[in-house]
């Protein structure tokens, strides 16, 4: 990666308060609803782990945001502030850079997020990679019988759900 792209600028580094960015009650607009997705699209491309662009994930992504932008506690604000940072880390580095930062060099320093960017991370990047998971990721990563939720404790003895096994004498699977 090269050296000389910048993880942050002036709006990155902004301090301010940990709690939930507020909003003027308005409704995210089209545009920064299509940023929002664009950055969801990122997730998948970076983790090469999805298919068809996200595109099969977009209504399940328009419900979470629906819900998180018409009932309180709205993220509304703290979406709109992921379109401002993204949008400053796509000007400093070109736009596959600012997401590979997003997502793999920018490390949140422990405790509440109090910059603009470690905002942007906690509150909508973070979210949006464990809706991708939930919603469909984790099948791409090689799950065979993965239907979109997590079932079970890790620490469990016995499977709670089917194991897959190839069958190597005909190259099938067998679920058991």
């Amino acid at each position: 990666m090269n050296t000389k792209l910048m993880l942050t600028g002036d709006i990155c580094k902004d301090i301010i308060d940990p709690g939930l960015i507020q909003s003027e009650q308005h409704p995210l607009t089209a545009a920064q609803r299509e940023f929002l997705w664009k950055l969801f699209v990122q997730i998948g491309n970076v983790w090469e782990n999805v298919h068809y662009e996200s595109s099969n994930l977009k209504s399940s992504w328009l419900e979470m945001v629906a819900a998180k932008t018409n009932v309180a506690p709205s993220y509304t604000g703290e979406y709109i502030n992921a379109t401002y940072v993204i949008q400053e880390l796509i000007d400093l580095n070109g736009e596959e850079n600012a997401y590979r930062l997003l997502f793999l060099t920018y490390k949140q320093p422990e405790g509440p997020p109090t910059t603009r960017l470690a905002h942007t991370k906690a509150f909508v990047v973070n979210e949006f990679i464990i809706m991708q998971v939930m919603a469909s990721g984790f099948k791409h990563f090689g799950g065979k019988n993965y239907h979109g939720y997590v079932k079970g404790s890790r620490y469990s003895k016995q499977d709670l759900v089917r194991v897959y096994k190839p069958d190597p004498a005909t190259n099938n699977a067998q679920q058991s």
